[in-house]
């Protein structure tokens, strides 16, 4: 009798009572990503907490990246700069790789005579997959690996090139930038300037700011001239490219950018103009074969998506070009 009124007692208790309180959500809970998982994503300004600052650069003739952030992780949240991915875990004896290019990256990393970016694949193990989104600046990529194991990006340019996710670390790149061409010969044609030194002050409008902004280019001291050059796919018949490789442009205020390649046109003896190809370092154009002289027109411009706009315009300056 004693122990059926125990029982009662107890039944009526749970009863009073409801469900028992759910245990906490943990990485259990979390909705898995197949063990094959590759995806790209946006990440804002700052490397999210837990990642380690890395310089990794992948480059080839025709593609650059950057790198400057690597993240391993068992889970994706908030943390992970992956918003729009969403909560998620690795699947079982997984984990993810997650790797940020630059924000400032302008490197190139399409043909820069306005072709498509070249397709990047991931392989891990004997899994290839293509990346179903291209890496921008600012953008991360999130590739399942087996835990401990890595990923390795390639793109097929003149030959394969090779990427360690994990280690950061590929085959010899072909030159891709300025510093790695080989020296012009003694009968190459240079272009030549003088006073290639800009000073602007004008004042800007912003959505929440406003106020005086000086701008300064230095053109540097070379210059590039020719149908073919390192990291450019080759001109088209009867054009040349033309490069100035050391240009550099920028504002008093770090908080505000102004674009070279819409800040600086060249305008040929015919009165045509020729607009800067953007996304490269420096300043590149394509002119035609018979180029021997052309203006430089510095003014300086707001990226287009910039919110800024000049409500006093720094006064423009003119630089000739000739050919020796």
């Amino acid at each position: 009798m004693l122990r059926s009124g125990v029982l009662i007692l107890v039944v009526l208790v749970l009863a009073a009572c409801g469900r028992p309180a759910a245990v906490p959500s943990g990485p259990a809970d979390l909705p898995g990503k197949p063990a094959d998982y590759v995806d790209v994503f946006s990440w804002s300004q700052a490397a999210p907490t837990g990642t380690e600052a890395i310089r990794g650069v992948f480059k080839g003739p025709h593609f650059s990246y950057q790198f400057g952030a690597l993240a391993v992780r068992d889970t994706l949240d908030e943390t992970s700069g992956a918003l729009e991915v969403g909560p998620a875990r690795a699947a079982g004896g997984h984990q993810f790789l997650v790797l940020y290019r630059l924000q400032g990256d302008d490197s190139f990393a399409q043909q820069p005579d306005g072709g498509a970016a070249l397709p990047v694949d991931v392989l891990v193990g004997t899994v290839r997959k293509r990346l179903p989104k291209t890496l921008l600046p600012g953008t991360g990529l999130i590739v399942s690996v087996p835990t401990g194991g890595d990923a390795t990006l390639e793109v097929t340019d003149d030959k394969p090139y090779q990427y360690s996710v994990r280690k950061g670390a590929g085959g010899p790149p072909a030159p891709s930038s300025p510093a790695d061409a080989p020296p012009a010969g003694p009968n190459a044609k240079q272009v030549r300037w003088s006073d290639g030194d800009y000073s602007g002050q004008g004042s800007y409008q912003g959505v929440r700011t406003s106020g005086p902004l000086g701008v300064t280019v230095a053109l540097g001291n070379r210059s590039e001239l020719g149908a073919t050059l390192s990291g450019v796919a080759a001109a088209p018949a009867q054009k040349l490219w033309l490069r100035l490789p050391d240009a550099k442009i920028n504002t008093d205020d770090a908080q505000l950018k102004v674009d070279m390649a819409r800040s600086v046109t060249l305008t040929l003896p015919n009165g045509e103009k020729v607009t800067a190809r953007p996304n490269v370092v420096g300043l590149l154009f394509q002119v035609p074969d018979t180029f021997t002289t052309g203006t430089l027109t510095i003014a300086p411009e707001f990226p287009a998506a910039s919110t800024a706009k000049w409500s006093t315009k720094p006064d423009p300056k003119d630089v000739p070009l000739t050919v020796s």
